[in-house]
């Protein structure tokens, strides 16, 4: 039986006639005694009986005419499809680099925004007493420091308006 599966390898080659010289020659001796594997020859010339007559089968002429109208119109179809995709990719990248262009000019310049600051509580204090007297008159030490801030030009005074 082990013998047999070594010589299974070699049937589809012998019968196909492809097998060398040698190798043939001993699966013919081995064949002669074997009927495991000489039925095994048969079968596989039978198969390859039956292929061959598949292979001269042909199919009728209304269907062969059906499949290719079928593959033609198919064709057309994924002709047309991958044109539609061209365009319509095409057609995009176009609109968007329009759209780019647009933008870009349309778009006001940049203007630097200067940020308005709200009085703090301390600027409207001093804001109050320099308007109202001069700094000489300040009693608190706090404000007179906010007074002399203010003089310094650190903090922002503008006149309030009332």
């Amino acid at each position: 039986m082990k013998a047999c599966r070594e010589w299974e390898q070699f049937i589809v080659e012998y019968v196909d006639g492809v097998l060398d010289e040698q190798p043939r020659r001993s699966l013919e001796i081995h064949l002669a005694s074997c009927k495991a594997c000489a039925e095994a020859v048969k079968v596989q010339r039978w198969a390859k009986l039956v292929v061959a007559q598949l292979e001269r089968e042909c199919a009728p002429d209304y269907l062969s005419r059906r499949i290719r109208h079928h593959a033609r119109d198919s064709l057309r179809r994924q002709g047309a499809i991958r044109l539609l995709a061209r365009a319509s990719f095409a057609t995009a990248v176009a609109a968007t680099l329009l759209l780019m262009l647009w933008w870009g000019n349309l778009r006001p310049e940049k203007m630097p925004v200067v940020p308005v600051e709200e009085p703090t509580v301390a600027q409207a204090i001093v804001q109050e007493y320099v308007g109202a007297m001069s700094n000489d008159g300040f009693s608190d030490p706090s404000l007179q420091l906010l007074a002399r801030e203010a003089q310094m030009k650190t903090l922002r005074l503008e006149p309030m308006a009332q």
